[in-house]
C-alpha cells in the first residue's frame, strides 16, 4: 500500500514539473539555433579589399586614355631569342625571383620590380616582342615614395631600356629624359583627359619609351586617392 501511495506521489510531481517547464518555455523568447547565433556573433569585416576602379565584364583595369602618340599598329621591338640572351647577360638577371613557363612575366623581388614582355602570341623562340613593360611587384610599397624615382627602379628600369637598344649609356640618357618630362607633368599636373593619368614619351629609332603614373586627387573613395608613378613601358 505504502509502495503504491509513493509512486502516485511520483507521477504527480512528475507530471507537475512538466507543467510547470512548460509555462516557463512559453513565456520567454525561442532560443536561436547555434548557426544562427554563429552569424550574428560573426565580427564585422572591416578588411575587405576596395576596388578603385569599375571592373568590366572580365574584371579587367580600364584602358589608359589616349596620349596622341599611342601606336595603331604594333612594332617587332625586339626578337624573344634575343631579349632572353640580353636579359640572361644582364645585372637583372641575378634579381629574379622568378620566372613563368613562357618567359614572359620576372618577378624581381629584391627590388620590387616586375618585367613583363607581349609578344605575338606564337610563345616560340622566334617570337618577336612588341611591348616591353616594367612596374612594381608590390603596388603599395611603390605608393609611399610618391613620384619619387628610387635608386633601385632607376637601375631596373634602365637595365630595361638597355635590354631593347643594347647601349646602356643611351638607355640611361633616355630614362633621364623620360623623368625629367613626368616631373614637370607632375609639378603643373598635367594629366591625360582622364584627369589623373600623367604621361611623359620618349622615341629613339622609331621605339616609344613612355613613363606613367597616376594623380587621383578628387577620388570619392579615401583608399582611392593616391599619387604616384606607375610604370615604364617600351613599344
Amino acid at each position: 500500500m505504502v509502495k503504491l501511495i509513493f509512486i502516485a506521489m511520483s507521477l504527480s510531481l512528475a507530471s507537475c514539473t512538466s507543467l510547470s517547464t512548460s509555462k516557463v518555455m512559453a513565456s520567454e523568447p525561442a532560443l536561436l539555433q547555434d548557426d544562427e547565433q554563429a552569424v550574428i556573433n560573426k565580427p564585422v569585416n572591416n578588411k575587405k579589399p576596395v576596388r578603385c576602379y569599375e571592373p568590366s565584364e572580365y574584371d579587367i583595369k580600364p584602358e589608359l586614355p589616349d596620349t596622341g602618340v599611342r601606336r595603331e599598329t604594333p612594332i617587332d621591338v625586339v626578337p624573344k631569342e634575343l631579349f632572353i640572351e640580353r636579359l640572361e647577360a644582364s645585372p637583372l638577371w641575378e634579381k629574379i625571383s622568378y620566372s613563368n613557363h613562357f618567359e614572359r612575366d620576372f618577378l624581381l623581388s629584391e627590388i620590387n620590380g616586375f618585367l613583363k614582355i607581349k609578344g605575338d602570341g606564337s610563345f616560340s623562340k622566334s617570337e618577336k616582342i612588341t611591348k616591353v613593360t616594367y612596374s612594381p611587384l608590390n603596388v603599395n610599397k611603390r605608393k609611399k615614395y610618391g613620384h619619387q624615382l628610387l635608386d633601385q627602379e632607376k637601375f631596373g628600369m634602365t637595365a630595361t631600356v638597355n635590354l631593347v637598344i643594347n647601349d646602356h649609356e643611351k638607355a640611361a640618357a633616355i630614362l633621364d629624359q623620360l623623368y625629367q618630362k613626368y616631373s614637370v607633368k607632375v609639378e603643373n599636373n598635367d594629366v591625360l583627359s582622364d584627369g589623373e593619368t600623367l604621361h611623359s614619351y620618349v622615341r629613339y629609332n622609331d621605339i616609344l619609351f613612355e613613363i606613367w603614373g597616376i594623380n587621383r586627387t578628387n577620388h570619392p573613395i579615401k583608399e582611392c586617392k593616391f599619387s604616384f608613378l606607375t610604370i615604364l613601358s617600351i613599344s
